[in-house]
């Protein structure tokens, strides 16, 4: 019975904790997605320059 409850309580936490609308999650990956290809680039051309 204990078990139960305490499922119960962390899935509320857990749903109190993430409210972010799916246009919100979608925005912040493309924006590290996009920062991950800069540094991509910055480092392969830096790998490439120094060859």
């Amino acid at each position: 019975m204990k078990t139960i409850q305490t499922q119960r309580k962390s899935q509320n936490n857990w749903d109190k904790m993430v409210h972010a609308s799916f246009k919100k999650i979608v925005k912040y990956d493309l924006f590290c997605m996009g920062l991950g290809v800069i540094m991509g680039m910055g480092i392969g051309a830096f790998l490439v320059s120094n060859l």
